[in-house]
């Protein structure tokens, strides 16, 4: 009797701690997928540095092409951030020239 129910209470622990794992995996996927709006400036090297001096590389897509063309212009754009190789990259959905 012992021994059933301590492979109960053990069955019970391990159901707990692998679905308190699966929120968290799906939240932080849902987060890296989130857009977000970066207001900075065209660098000429294909990256955006905003106010803060975070630099974001461009992503290689055709709204990422036509932003690069506007060096030295303040900008306001918004898309999906992400990492890759220490660096932060945006992937360009939409993008405004912002006059000052």
């Amino acid at each position: 009797m012992k021994r059933t129910m301590g492979r109960v209470v053990c069955a019970l622990f391990m159901v707990a701690m692998m679905s308190g794992s699966a929120p968290s995996a799906e939240k932080k996927a849902a987060d890296k997928d989130q857009e977000i709006m970066i207001t900075g400036t065209i660098n000429n090297t294909h990256q955006i540095v905003d106010r803060g001096g975070r630099i974001f590389s461009i992503a290689d897509t055709q709204e990422g092409k036509e932003l690069v063309s506007h060096v030295g212009m303040k900008v306001q754009v918004k898309g999906t951030v992400g990492e890759r190789e220490g660096k932060r990259w945006i992937t360009i959905s939409n993008y405004e020239i912002v006059k000052r």
